[in-house]
């Protein structure tokens, strides 16, 4: 299974200027110092701070001394005394059907802590990427960034303006396309090493909407016990990422 790439970043999937502080979203921002507006940090700086400030300027981007304490304020986090102002790029989605593997599909989404939470399992299981609605679910934020631990720097996140289009062009370029609800028969199984899977999830709440769940090829379910009835979908992803991407993350050759 390939991971998704970063040069699947293009410039007119809408480019967003975000402020991210932390060590973790600051060292990824630095891996791709295009996209790197500048660096922020304390004086005096906290080791791991200092030591990204400096690799900031070898990577020729311009750093900027602020007063200790303040950063936490301009971010509206703990920021450890380092954030970098970013240009977001969103992938190109038709490029994400190039390969095989497991492309996650979010369907209303709304809170930005939930989808910083997938994108970070996302990347963690090897996914491919995550598609997102452009309208009425949440985008990539200072805080997905911040709850992704930077990954969603790394991982391409494509926005589209149609989920159920978007779901029909993965389908006509093979991609299995899988509904998670707690409503159907089916239970998950792992996919090949070399299937293409789309894995469809819906909002908080409401879960699927009925036009997507017709596009998915198949509706799954979790196996619950108790009385337990649904779980958070940040818990659902997680779950379900790690379940169809197991033969390639435990199987024979895995590592």
């Amino acid at each position: 299974m390939k991971r998704g790439r970063r040069g699947h970043r293009r410039r007119d999937g809408g480019d967003e200027s975000l402020l991210v502080g932390g060590p973790h979203a600051v060292e990824a921002a630095i891996g791709d110092p295009a996209g790197l507006i500048e660096v922020m940090v304390e004086h005096p700086a906290p080791r791991r701070a200092a030591a990204l400030a400096e690799r900031a300027r070898a990577a020729g981007v311009a750093v900027r001394a602020v007063p200790q304490d303040s950063l936490d304020r301009m971010v509206g986090a703990r920021s450890q005394g380092i954030a970098a102002r970013i240009l977001y790029r969103y992938a190109d989605f038709d490029s994400l059907l190039a390969d095989p593997g497991v492309l996650v599909f979010l369907d209303g989404v709304a809170d930005p802590h939930n989808l910083g939470a997938i994108i970070r399992t996302a990347a963690a299981a090897g996914a491919l990427g995550v598609v997102v609605p452009s309208r009425r679910a949440a985008g990539v934020t200072a805080v997905t960034m911040r709850v992704s631990a930077g990954t969603a720097a790394t991982l391409p996140v494509a926005r589209v303006t149609n989920l159920v289009r978007a779901l029909e062009m993965a389908g006509e370029a093979g991609f299995w396309r899988i509904g998670l609800s707690q409503d159907a028969a089916g239970v998950l199984l792992p996919a090949g090493p070399e299937q293409r899977t789309g894995l469809v999830l819906g909002g908080e709440g409401s879960g699927l909407r009925p036009l997507v769940a017709r596009t998915c090829d198949e509706l799954v379910r979790l196996p619950m016990r108790g009385a337990v009835e649904s779980l958070n979908v940040s818990v659902a992803a997680a779950l379900a990422l790690y379940r169809v991407c197991e033969n390639a993350l435990f199987g024979p050759g895995a590592g």
